[in-house]
């Protein structure tokens, strides 16, 4: 059986997904339900086997390494992007897909030399 990779969740990403959950709890309490349930079981899923996931193509900007960002997609809109160093999996964003702009992550990305 294969190792889990240890999961480490940024600040920033933990951060966006709670801003998520707020605006849903204000719209459907079983919609946020939902949303942690479905993060959960993404972020298990990640844990498990991350290179399931599909490489972030949408991250191809200048100074970020081809190849570098992967994403898990669930609740039909959300997305998880996260990057591999060695056994770790490490989640740098939750982002709204209907609400997406890159160039506007509130942090900075990881640059590869």
């Amino acid at each position: 059986m294969p190792k889990k990779h240890k999961l480490i969740i940024e600040p920033d990403a933990k951060e966006m997904f709670h801003e998520h959950l707020r605006f849903l709890k204000r719209e459907s309490h079983s919609a946020a339900n939902r949303l942690v349930s479905s993060y959960r079981k993404s972020v298990a899923r990640i844990a498990d086997n991350p290179f399931q996931f599909p490489i972030a193509d949408e991250l191809d900007l200048p100074g970020i390494a081809p190849n570098t960002y992967r994403k898990c997609l669930f609740e039909s809109r959300y997305k998880v992007l996260f990057r591999l160093e060695e056994n770790i999996a490490l989640i740098i964003a939750v982002i709204d897909t209907c609400m997406e702009n890159v160039g506007a992550l509130p942090f900075q990305l990881t640059i590869d030399s």
